[in-house]
């Protein structure tokens, strides 16, 4: 399977995100995993970089026991960075990626100011099946061929799901 969709890049659009991806993966049995990483991801896409006012896509593709989420953003001046939890343990922010770093098995970002696209791959399956997709070490940043998402290109496609997870990066 394999979904992408745009938004606008409006605080108020997270609540259809996390509508429209819950309902995409009724049936996973990491869905609540899937929502709040997605959430994250688009959440710093509105408050980090210039798709505040303008759009991010999101997408996401299923294979087997496996999901890669993404988000394509608008860029912005800095990349993301996933902060120690003993950082400012009460600050009302920047934990996001931290989270999602949490629940995922790899993370990846492309792209640079001019347009970014930050992915995370979370897994589920032969280990405990009352709490898939559990890493058993911190996810490692990895890259992800931009052209898929229009870097470098006139008009961005859609990678197959075979494509980008066989791979383990985003077009092989």
């Amino acid at each position: 399977m394999a979904w992408c969709c745009g938004f606008p890049g409006e605080p108020s659009q997270l609540r259809e995100v996390r509508r429209r991806v819950g309902t995409l993966l009724e049936n996973c049995p990491i869905r609540d995993d899937v929502i709040s990483c997605m959430v994250e991801l688009a959440a710093n896409a509105i408050t980090h970089t210039k798709s505040f006012g303008g759009v991010f896509t999101v997408g996401i593709w299923l294979l087997r026991a496996r999901a890669r989420i993404a988000v394509k953003d608008a860029g912005g001046p800095g990349e993301p960075v996933v902060r120690p939890s003993c950082q400012e343990e009460m600050a009302e922010g920047g934990r996001g990626l931290a989270i999602v770093a949490a629940l995922s098995a790899r993370l990846g970002v492309a792209g640079d100011e001019r347009g970014r696209v930050v992915w995370a791959d979370l897994t589920w399956g032969v280990g405990d099946p009352a709490r898939p997709g559990q890493p058993s070490s911190a996810p490692s940043w990895m890259s992800v061929c931009g052209e898929c998402w229009g870097f470098g290109t006139e008009t961005a496609h859609a990678p197959s799901s075979a494509a980008i997870l066989a791979s383990g990066v985003c077009c092989g």
